[in-house]
């Protein structure tokens, strides 16, 4: 081992767009992580569009590329961070087939589990078949796998065997993040991200139409996000159903960067009323902004959003409730100021990205400090 450890970050990065390209490039560009390790990133994207739910050809064939390329930097590396996303399907079999490439080399391996399936917590909305379980079984390949919430470190101990798992919490440069005051009225209650069934835009835009019709006044909705990978015939539903409630002007589409700083400022409530979600970045952005936050009951967000501390936590597809959660907000400038407040110092205690890079030089230091791998750590079928 070298006096500084080369730690090889392997992920889809720039161009693509989303939590995990966010999470490898802030973690990559660390200057706490580059002052104890020489760091890098191999980058896997091809476009700024996931095409990878389905088996095909030209996924197979790029999965293998990722995987040739993990095996040579496995070979000249003390530690390869694969960041894997290990929905059911074909993204399962690539993250074996990176599992499997990356353990073959001398570096030390860390399997790095944002999948939104694997971190949620509820299968009945998503849940592994038999192939997904074996093929994650290659988890047990690695000398540590890493989760974004307890649910999913949970799930993944079921998967990796004698393999330990560890929660670790996403992070953002919060003071990079000026706080607003969300007091204004009329309130602009903000979504950002892929407009799809999975985020409940759907049922967003049904709770806002409630709340017209029950005669709410005083908030606007802005939804910031395109149509990114979602099919044409949800995408289109999904932007009838805001032109029947009178929100299509809502529909602003896709922002990057300073824009959802700027939108953020803006904000007065932040809503993300998904299905499937791990620990979102997204979420975390709007905390360190001092933006209430409007929830589901998925993944680490009842652990970021303490209900009626830090906003609103309400079941995912509850259209009712979601609309109760939004009037209780919007209608209120004072608990808003009041939540803002909190949910800003939580993601200083919890979130900064000071926290994660600590966190994450003692896990490189943990494995490149442990013996072998673990006994039996090849892959087979798990429960």
């Amino acid at each position: 081992m070298t006096a500084r450890p080369r730690v090889v970050v392997v992920a889809e990065a720039a161009p693509m767009r989303g939590g995990i390209a966010t999470f490898a490039e802030t973690i990559t560009a660390d200057p706490g992580l580059r002052a104890e390790f020489d760091v890098e990133l191999l980058n896997t994207a091809r476009s700024a569009t996931r095409e990878g739910g389905r088996v095909s050809l030209e996924n197979a064939r790029a999965a293998l590329v990722d995987a040739w390329r993990t095996y040579r930097a496995a070979r000249h590396a003390d530690v390869v961070h694969l960041q894997l996303v290990a929905d059911p399907g074909a993204p399962s079999l690539r993250a074996a087939a990176l599992l499997l490439a990356g353990s073959a080399g001398r570096a030390r391996l860390v399997a790095h589990v944002h999948s939104a399936v694997g971190n949620a917590g509820r299968p009945e909305h998503a849940a592994y078949g038999r192939l997904d379980r074996w093929a994650l079984s290659a988890l047990r390949r690695a000398q540590l796998v890493c989760t974004v919430s307890d649910v999913g470190t949970a799930r993944m101990r079921q998967l990796a065997g004698r393999t330990p798992v560890v929660t670790v919490d996403n992070a953002v440069a919060v003071d990079t993040f000026v706080p607003t005051r969300p007091d204004r009225v009329p309130a602009t209650v903000l979504f950002v991200g892929v407009v799809c069934r999975r985020k409940g835009t759907l049922e967003l835009a049904r709770a806002c139409r409630a709340l017209r019709e029950r005669g709410v006044e005083g908030w606007r909705l802005v939804v910031v996000g395109g149509q990114g990978p979602t099919p044409e015939p949800e995408y289109r539903e999904i932007v009838e159903e805001f032109a029947a409630a009178g929100l299509a002007e809502s529909l602003v589409g896709p922002e990057h960067g300073e824009q959802v700083k700027r939108r953020l400022q803006e904000a007065d409530v932040f809503v993300l009323p998904s299905y499937l979600e791990g620990q979102p970045i997204a979420i975390i952005e709007a905390m360190a902004t001092g933006v209430p936050v409007v929830g589901t009951t998925i993944g680490a967000v009842p652990d970021l959003i303490r209900d009626g501390v830090d906003g609103l936590v309400v079941e995912p597809g509850d259209v009712d409730a979601l609309s109760a959660a939004l009037e209780s907000l919007v209608t209120d400038p004072g608990r808003r100021v009041a939540m803002g407040a909190s949910v800003r110092r939580r993601a200083e205690e919890r979130h900064d990205l000071t926290q994660l890079s600590a966190r994450l030089a003692g896990l490189y230091r943990q494995v490149l400090e442990d013996g072998p791998r673990p006994v039996g750590a090849g892959t087979g079928a798990a429960a």
